[in-house]
């Protein structure tokens, strides 16, 4: 029995294109302000962004190993 290869179009950027040309905008600009108001407002109470810096000065790679088998012995006594 022998079966045949069936042929899928390809959708192309052409295609993208060309039904863009229909497409109408289904957002209205209060639900866009809504929606930008609720993510600045998660975005504050999860303090994302606000307490980040860079340190001050470079640590070279044996301190900021250092620093880090410090913290991890400290998370050992709470654990």
């Amino acid at each position: 029995m022998e079966v045949e290869a069936e042929e899928v179009a390809e959708i192309k950027a052409a295609h993208f294109e060309e039904s863009m040309k229909y497409a109408r905008r289904s957002v209205s600009d209060g639900d866009i302000r809504k929606y930008q108001a609720f993510a600045q407002t998660l975005q504050q109470s999860r303090g994302f962004g606000t307490e980040f810096r860079f340190p001050t000065q470079p640590q070279p790679p044996a301190a900021a190993a250092a620093d880090i088998s410090a913290a991890a012995d400290e998370d050992d006594l709470y654990n």
